[in-house]
């Protein structure tokens, strides 16, 4: 019973408090030059509730301002990391999509080194895995006997020749390439002035070492560049890479020759299968 009298007090006393609070309001912005001594007091007895109302109020702000600053600026961050996110993404699409182009447009120009046979016909696919190392002297690529693609076949890329496939499968085939020491290719000066030929091997150490059939080979030297001769396996008329050293060697009578393949066998992304002319095995 007590305690609800004192609820209807506390109740009571902050509805006359409200009261007076508003009837001072309405005063003061009544404008007049001069108060009434009632107005005066009740101004003074209601400062110290109209101060501590206003204490409060200060104090709220004061501590929210900071946590809603805090809101504002996560919002804002994540606003900023979101619209990174997408501007990256954008940035990646596009490089990936113009060095994808770059490929494209290096095995369109590889066609270039390849001979006047218009029969031939290409595919273009991706290598997806390697062998162990920095060589890509054994490699992967997508596609297979599903998309024309045959044992022997020659592979390319946008610098010149690459290798051979030597395994098919119906969607993927494995390449060996000409820095391999199992493999080798017939070759022919690029100069029309020289009509010198021989054969080049890989070597263990994935380096490329030809032999010349004429042993009186003697225009040939550093910086010429030698491409396919269309013996063997491979079309003719594909660049393979440019001499870097001519060895002479008066036991076998023979000019060896070292040299440096125009194709990057550390970095290898898009080929170009050239299906091979005679019969798969």
């Amino acid at each position: 019973m007590v305690g609800k009298m004192n609820n209807r007090y506390s109740k009571t006393i902050m509805v006359i408090v409200g009261i007076m609070l508003v009837v001072l309001m309405v005063l003061s912005f009544g404008g007049r030059d001069r108060i009434t001594f009632i107005e005066s007091k009740l101004g003074s007895a209601l400062a110290p509730i109209q101060r501590f109302f206003t204490s409060v109020g200060n104090f709220i702000d004061d501590k929210t301002e900071p946590l809603l600053n805090v809101l504002n600026y996560k919002n804002l961050n994540e606003n900023i990391s979101k619209e990174n996110e997408a501007l990256k993404e954008q940035i990646v699409s596009l490089t990936m999509y113009q060095k994808e182009l770059a490929e494209l447009q290096e095995l369109k120009r590889a066609l270039n080194y390849i001979g006047t046979d218009t029969n031939l016909s290409y595919v273009s696919c991706n290598v997806i895995a390697k062998d162990v190392g920095n060589w890509f002297n054994m490699f992967t690529i997508d596609a297979g006997s599903n998309h024309g693609v045959t044992k022997n076949s020659t592979v390319i890329n946008g610098k010149g020749l690459v290798g051979l496939v030597y395994e098919v499968g119906e969607s993927w085939s494995k390449v060996i390439s000409i820095i391999d020491q199992k493999s080798s290719v017939g070759f022919e000066m690029l100069k029309v002035a020289d009509d010198y030929d021989g054969i080049l091997s890989g070597t263990i150490n994935f380096e490329l070492i030809g032999e010349l059939y004429d042993p009186h080979a003697t225009t040939v030297k550093e910086g010429d560049y030698i491409v396919t001769s269309g013996l063997g396996m491979y079309p003719k008329g594909i660049l393979i890479g440019k001499i870097n050293e001519v060895i002479v060697d008066k036991d076998l009578l023979l000019n060896k020759i070292k040299v440096t393949p125009v194709v990057d066998f550390k970095k290898i992304n898009k080929v170009m299968v050239i299906p091979y002319g005679g019969e798969g095995e």
